[in-house]
């Protein structure tokens, strides 16, 4: 099967964790021999505006990175900053990669596209979709489906347009899923997952990781590894961890990641005066994360909103018991699970408790281990999913032959 995939998440040279998923799940259908193309929109700014601060580093003009078995175009598409213009970014995108994609279209007949976001790639891939004569599936993530078309009454009727015009829709989890076949009317593929279960596997031994991370290596491990955001659930998480502190003062919080909130975070650990149990680490590069979430004892993700997090999956295949909100894909992902503790968003109180019900008990600890990576076989493995999609897409395929 041939497939062109129009996706704004790529890695780049300057953020090699940008969009690192998609490309590892493309990397693999690529595997199981899949033809694939991927048209890369990236923004660009006309050189007149990049006076205005807001403007000067809104560019993405940075080189792709390139894996085996995938062709990653940049294609440059004018982005205006601001939500409003979430209405109208597909439409550009569309204009800015047509030329490109009608010749590539023209030399490898592709069978069907591929669009990794509702907004703006699967709205450019449906405009695409009817100039090539070709059907286009588009996967829904989180934030898709639950704020950006709520931006605007305009907004989310090209929302409910996508939904309709689209051949196909993917989501991470039922609950995303359901959203979309509201609108729709349609049935929603529903998959988890595109963990490499070879290189995200549990150690027999945390200390020799430990070692290698620089990290205490007898201390009780939690690990936080995302973004910098309010609405990740970072202040709370920092709150949660200080009266945890009280009765675990062993216990250490890594932070890893980067993010507008970096230097409120940074503060409340000095006036709170915990430097020494709460580590802001940074961004950590991309071929270390396994070894984080190995090292660690606990990983937490106190988000306020989710569709479902690819860390959540890694960590529990390295065989980290978790704490995460319920919120979008999670209770339907994990909720059943025994390596899992899920809590009510933005609850201080719950949050802590459930650090310190798992942290104050080693014998659950092991058990939560062993079930988080059961859970990980189970559900999250990328060849499972990418032979899933695959088949997926084969039946739009087989439909236009």
């Amino acid at each position: 099967m041939k497939i062109l995939v129009i996706s704004h998440l790529f890695p780049n040279t300057e953020n090699k964790n940008y969009g690192i998923f998609m490309a590892r799940q493309l990397i693999e259908m690529a595997r199981q021999g899949m033809e694939i193309t991927v048209i890369v929109p990236t923004i660009w700014t006309p050189p007149f505006m990049r006076i205005f601060k807001k403007w000067r580093n809104y560019d993405h003009d940075v080189p792709l990175c390139q894996f085996p078995g995938l062709n990653a175009i940049p294609v440059p598409y004018l982005r205006i900053t601001g939500n409003w213009f979430y209405r109208w970014a597909g439409k550009s995108m569309f204009l800015a990669l047509k030329k490109s994609a009608c010749k590539l279209h023209k030399e490898n007949n592709y069978q069907i596209i591929y669009a990794r976001s509702f907004f703006p790639d699967g709205d450019a891939a449906v405009r695409l979709a009817k100039v090539l004569k070709l059907p286009a599936v588009c996967v829904g993530i989180g934030r898709d489906i639950n704020i950006i078309p709520h931006y605007s009454k305009a907004i989310y009727k090209r929302f409910v347009e996508i939904a309709n015009r689209l051949d196909g829709t993917i989501a991470s989890g039922k609950a995303a899923a359901k959203i979309i076949d509201s609108v729709s009317g349609k049935q929603t593929l529903s998959v988890y997952g595109v963990v490499d279960l070879h290189r995200f596997t549990p150690v027999a031994d945390k200390i020799p990781v430990r070692e290698k991370l620089g990290l205490p290596l007898h201390k009780k491990l939690v690990l936080y590894l995302g973004t910098f955001k309010r609405d990740k659930g970072v202040y709370e998480m920092l709150e949660a961890f200080k009266q945890l502190h009280d009765e675990q003062p062993e216990a250490i919080l890594e932070i890893c990641g980067y993010g507008v909130e970096k230097e409120g975070m940074l503060r409340f650990i000095q006036e709170q005066g915990l430097e020494s149990a709460i580590i802001m680490q940074g961004a950590i590069d991309n071929e270390q994360v396994n070894l984080w979430m190995q090292a660690c004892d606990l990983f937490v993700l106190p988000t306020w909103h989710e569709g479902m997090p690819n860390a959540v999956m890694e960590a529990m295949a390295c065989g980290a018991p978790v704490v995460v909100s319920a919120v979008g894909g999670l209770p339907d992902a994990i909720g059943d699970c025994p390596g899992a503790i899920l809590i009510p968003p933005k609850n201080v109180v719950e949050l802590k408790n459930a650090m310190l019900r798992a942290l104050a008990n080693d014998d659950l600890l092991k058990k939560m281990s062993l079930a988080a990576r059961q859970r990980a076989e189970q559900s999250f493995g990328v060849e499972k999913t990418a032979r899933t999609i695959i088949n997926y897409l084969a039946t739009f395929v087989n439909k236009t032959v």
